[in-house]
């Protein structure tokens, strides 16, 4: 594994346990955000590994499609999990993106289901690479 896929993939490991932990301390806002960042850096990391990491972008769903173009189609939950981690970039962290107090949007039910489209992203992440023998 090159060394620059390492280094997301465990980026993105370590804000899934902070997201866990963040879960379990019921900061529900935090989980979210470091859900949408876990996601973000395992398909960054995926990108490297295929050689198409060339643009800026936070939101998932663009990586998805910068993904497509290196000839990786992920399958329809991953989509799905991307386009429902992406607003909580903004969302859980800045008042004007939500129209008030973050913590306000964000309950125990939200959060979980946040944990698990981060898991999924993870899980297409690691068997994608493995197939790509990276």
């Amino acid at each position: 594994m090159r060394p620059e896929v390492k280094w997301w993939t465990d980026a993105g490991e370590r804000d899934l346990r902070a997201a866990s932990e963040l879960y379990r301390a019921g900061l529900f806002e935090g989980t979210a955000f470091h859900c949408q960042q876990a996601a973000e850096k395992f398909l960054k990391g995926l990108l490297v590994a295929a050689g198409g990491l060339s643009q800026r972008s936070h939101s998932c769903v663009r990586l998805l499609s910068a993904l497509g173009r290196s000839g990786i189609t992920p399958p329809g939950e991953v989509a799905t999990a991307c386009r429902r981690l992406d607003p909580h970039y903004v969302d859980a962290r800045y008042p004007n993106g939500v129209g008030g107090a973050p913590e306000e949007f964000y309950d125990a039910t939200i959060a979980e289901a946040l944990l698990g489209d981060a898991e999924t992203v993870r899980g297409f992440v690691r068997v994608t690479l493995e197939n790509l023998g990276r």
